[in-house]
Formats: C-alpha cells, structure tokens, sequence
C-alpha cells in the first residue's frame, strides 16, 4: 500500500468504528503524566492514551517502539529492525521534542537530547501513558510535541514467580523470569530478562551480513505504605546491550554497547486529607561505546541527576493546587573534547484546576532557570465542557521550548555553542463521547515553532555545515479514534492527518522531512473462551527524505496476526505473525525493515 485515500481512512474511523490503537482506553483509567496528578482519563484536558500490561502482553510486541507505533499520531522511524536506532515522531513533532520518564525520572542521553528508545525493556513495563501536546509548563524543556511515561512493574498479590520464554524468525529469543508480591501496603517485584536477535541486513549498502543485537537487564521495585498513608519506594533498573551494524569502514561487523542504568526513590507524606507531599530524587546513567572490528572508536557518557518536590493541595471539593520544584543536572564525558561538560536547571511549577459550573478549567505555569540560556517560562490553559450526556468539549493552548543538546552546542568541529532554545505554541480543540457503545475522540491542532534547529551553512556557498537557528515551521493535524465492544468481539484503532510544513527558508512550504502525511491503526481481536485471536492494520503514508523534498519513501501497510491459548489457569502460549504479507519497505532511506517474521511465547503468570 503506496498510498492512503483520505476517503478510505476517513470511512474506516467513522463508519466501522476501528479506531484507537491495539491499546484501547477506557474511560476509568487513572493517569498521572498529563496533570503531574492523579485523575480518570475522562477527567484529563489533554489528548491521551494509557497501554496496560494487559495491552502489551496481548498485543505481543517485543520492542517499546513496536507498542507505541499502534497508538494515535505515533510514527516511528527504525534503521533496521530490533535494537537499531529508533526514533520517535508524535503528531509531527520531533523526537528531541518528546521528554520521556521512567517512574517519574528524566532518562536519555544529553549528547543526543533523546532517550534511546530501542534500549528500553518492554518485559519490565507495567504501564505506558503518552500525553500529546506540549507539556512544557509542567516538565520544562524537551516536552514540546508530548511526555511519554513509562511505569516499571509492581508487584501485586501473594508472592509468585512469572516467566516467558520466546523464540522466532532471525534466531530472535527473548526471556523473562522475576518474582511479584504485594497488596495495599507492601509490594515488591524483581525481575531479570534477555533478549537475543541474529537480525537481518538492516543497511541496503555495504556488508552482506546480518546485523545482531543483544540485550540483558534487570528490574527491582519495593515500596512500603504506612498507616497514616505515608509511602516510601525504591527503583532500579539495568540493561546492557550489544549491538552490530553496518558502519562507515569495510571491517564488519561494527559494534556499539550502551549501558542504561536507572535509580530512584520516591516518597509521599500525606500532611493532611487535603495535602500531599510528593518527594524523588533519581540518577540515570546513559553510557554508550562504539567499536570498528575490535578496535575501541568512541564513548559518550551521561549522568542525570533530579530531584523533586511536589504539593498537591485540595481546596473545597472542585478545585486542586499543585505546586513545586524540579531540579535537573546534566554531566557528560567522552572520548571526544566538549567545550562545556555540566548543565544544571531549577525549576518552579504551579497548576490550578477548577470546576465553575458545568466547565472545567487548568491553568499551569513554570519556570525554568537553565544555567546555560538563563530563563524560560512556558504556561498552559484547557477548557472541558460537556455538550450534553454523551459529548464534551475540550479547547487547550500550551507553550513550550527545547533546549540545545550537548552535541547541538559542543560538539567538537561542528557545535555552535550560540544557539539558542526552540519554542513553540499549540492549540487544540477535541471532541469525545461514547454513543451506542463506541468511545471516541476527534481533535484538530496546530503547532508552530520559531528558532527550530537544523543544519545549514556557515556561509552562502560554503562546504562546512553546523547547527543553526533557522528554521520555523507549523504543524496542522487532525486526529481520529474510537473503540467498540461486542460480545467477544473488540474493534479498535485511529487515524491521523499530518501537515507539518517548513514556513522558513528556501524550503518554505515544503513537508518537514521524516514526517508521514497519514497513519492509520485498525485492530480486530476476539476471544473465544480459552482461546484468543487478534489481527492489526498498521500503515504510513509517503514520507520525504529531504527537506526540499527531492527524494521520498513510498507509503506501507502491513498485517500482523496473533494467537493466544490459555490452556492452564496459569499457562499460556502464544502466537504472532508479523508483517504478513512481507512488505518489503523502510522507515530510514538506505535501511531495511524486517519481511514476514513468526515469534512464538511460553508463558507462566499465576493470577
């Protein structure tokens, strides 16, 4: 499928009503990332979606890329196949405009100013909430295009051991092992996973070979509640890869290993029934080496230090303040010689919700002290109103901004350390309801963003290229879903239209590069007693590789098929068919995407 008919997109979303993605929402759902508190999904003033633990082990994905991929608006690009360079593109924004959280802390790489998301577990992975829309005025920078936060897992019930076990095309194995426990009081889980891959050629040039990838890591998580409803928490998480790809030198193969290592610990104090006091404090450590054969090439290394005091306050029984401070510290080491190596940023933050009649209203402030650019604030505004029984609502205005990266700065021979922060403005205006049985959501926005930065000449004519200031563009979508049960039967899924247009330059009025025009998710699942079958529609349109758009990748869909039989109370086993009919396409010019691949899981998961 090269092409997407606006006519066919739009048909499927309104008429057969298979819209939000494989991670169908419901409306009771409690969240915390869109409003840094507690709330329902029906509850939240911004565009949201929760994926379960439930969600993830149904839908059968092995990478964290492969579950956001089903969600609305979500478009991901891969340099061929699992644990090659990801990046992620959530309503036309980039990925260096989209903060994600693990467990509430900042993670990723200060060189790149992203998170890796190819590194991430998805066997350690309770629960995954994405917000669109910017963010910045409760999380600062980075969170422009929408926060991403990723819950690791807790235990429940009495203690019990789990396991999976997984094997499939490419040599691809995959295992998990931990134990779980825990109730209103007291929980606890520890958990160890692996997975392993032959790959494929993921480059269309270069070695003839396939590209492997290796990775192992291990999770715990413990907190104890007491009786005056005081909790206190602790977090850790490792992974540890390898990873082998086509490189820019005729020794093969070429390798890099990324350390990721996450600790925290929370607590919250509970002054008084209407006051709560939420404290953390986490390290993350990012640290990545590359190698050409055997030979040491590189190493970039990121340690990530925040703290945070937050105030939830209740006044009467309408309205709540939250209020606190964020502090963030970036250290960075390398092989390479930076011009600066630390950055440090305070932050104070403030949101106010209230109902006045049959309207709901947030306003939200924050700003960011940042030691290299001085000041920033960025402030937020949402309005929900119910139109009638079934239908609300929901007008929203935020800004943002994004700080340079380390490598946007200081990158030696190609940095400009006189940079300054991306900003930006969004509207949105959504419509939800449920009638006769279907949950759904319509939105319209708009984006623009001034001083985006992009790679240009130093001079006219000149051969030598940095980061500069120079761009602005306007990103104008609408967004489409819904979800419907029947019986056994579950329909689900979304649409999305994208207009991300370059306003500046000689480019002015072309696409953004990178960006699909259209995307469509349509799922299918149906349960028959012990045994469940599900399938999933997955496709993109055209895509330019250029900002001049001279070159371009044509459009795909693909079809996966799964299987699930529940043949003990504890035991299950598993099947998937991915890319079913072997669509040969790419997300990255020059890199391939996996052909039909089967995978197939052993379970054990005590209730």
């Amino acid at each position: 499928m090269t092409q997407l008919s606006s006519t066919v997109l739009v048909a499927a979303c309104c008429y057969s009503s298979l819209v939000v993605a494989q991670q169908t929402t419901t409306l009771n759902t409690v969240l915390v990332t869109a409003s840094r508190t507690a709330q329902s999904v029906d509850e939240a003033l911004a565009s949201v979606t929760v994926i379960t633990r439930k969600d993830i082990e149904r839908s059968q994905a092995i990478t964290v890329a492969d579950i956001l991929q089903k969600t609305p608006s979500v478009m991901i690009t891969n340099s061929g196949g699992i644990g090659k360079a990801s990046s992620i593109y959530l309503r036309g924004t980039s990925t260096n405009d989209l903060l994600i959280l693990v467990d509430g802390i900042r993670v990723g790489s200060a060189t790149l100013g992203q998170v890796s998301i190819e590194e991430l577990n998805l066997s350690q992975i309770e629960r995954i909430e994405i917000v669109r829309g910017p963010r910045s005025s409760l999380y600062g920078s980075d969170a422009a295009g929408g926060v991403i936060q990723i819950f690791t897992r807790r235990g429940v019930g009495k203690l019990t051991p789990y396991f999976s076990v997984s094997a499939g095309s490419d040599d691809t194995s995959l295992a998990n092992i931990g134990f779980q426990g825990g109730d209103q009081n007291r929980w606890f889980n520890v958990a160890a996973s692996g997975v392993t891959t032959d790959g494929f050629d993921a480059k269309t040039s270069g070695d003839d070979d396939a590209d492997g990838y290796h990775n192992k890591g291990l999770q715990l998580r413990l907190g104890r509640r007491f009786d005056a409803g005081h909790e206190v928490e602790g977090l850790f998480s490792i992974t540890d890869s390898e990873n082998e790809f086509d490189g820019s030198f005729a020794i093969s193969p070429d390798l890099g290993d990324t350390l990721t290592k996450v600790l925290a610990a929370r607590g919250k104090i509970t002054v008084s029934e209407a006051w709560l006091v939420d404290l953390s404090a986490g390290r993350s450590l990012n640290q990545s080496k590359s190698f050409v054969g055997n030979v040491f090439n590189s190493r970039f290394e990121t340690i990530r230090d925040s703290f945070t005091i937050q105030n939830d306050v209740l006044i009467g029984d309408e309205s709540e303040l939250v209020f606190g401070v964020d502090y963030v510290s970036d250290q960075i080491d390398s092989s390479y010689t930076y011009a600066e190596t630390k950055r440090h940023i305070w932050a104070g933050f403030a949101q106010y919700q209230f109902a006045l009649g049959r309207s709901d209203f947030q306003f939200s402030i924050r700003v960011d002290d940042n030691e290299q650019f001085g000041s920033h604030t960025t402030g937020g505004v949402a309005w929900g109103i119910p139109l009638n029984d079934d239908i609300s609502f929901i007008a929203s205005y935020g800004t943002a901004f994004k700080a340079p990266s380390f490598n946007d700065l200081y990158y030696p021979n190609s940095g400009n350390a006189e940079l300054s922060p991306e900003e930006s403005d969004a509207y949105e205006l959504s419509l939800r309801g449920k009638h006769n049985g279907v949950n759904w959501q319509a939105s319209v926005y708009q984006t623009t963003f001034d001083n985006m930065i992009a790679w240009a000449p130093i001079a006219p004519g000149s051969s030598t290229w940095k980061p500069s200031n120079i761009n602005s563009a306007r990103i104008r979508g609408l967004e489409l879903s819904a979800d419907y049960q029947w019986q056994q039967w579950s329909l689900d899924g979304n649409v999305a239209f994208i207009d991300p247009e370059n306003r500046s330059g000689v480019n002015k009025g072309n696409r953004l590069q990178r960006r699909a025009d259209r995307i469509v998710n349509i799922n299918i699942d149906r349960d028959f007693g012990a045994l469940a079958l599900g399938a999933t529609l997955h496709a993109e349109g055209r895509r330019y590789t250029s900002n001049s758009n001279t070159s371009s990748l044509a459009g795909f869909g693909t079809v996966d098929l799964r299987a699930a039989y529940q043949f003990a109370p504890a035991w299950q086993v598993r099947a998937k068919l991915s890319n079913l009919l072997n669509k040969q396409y790419q997300t990255v010019s020059g890199y391939n995407q996996s052909g039909s691949t089967a995978l197939f899981t052993l379970a054990y998961q005590p209730q």
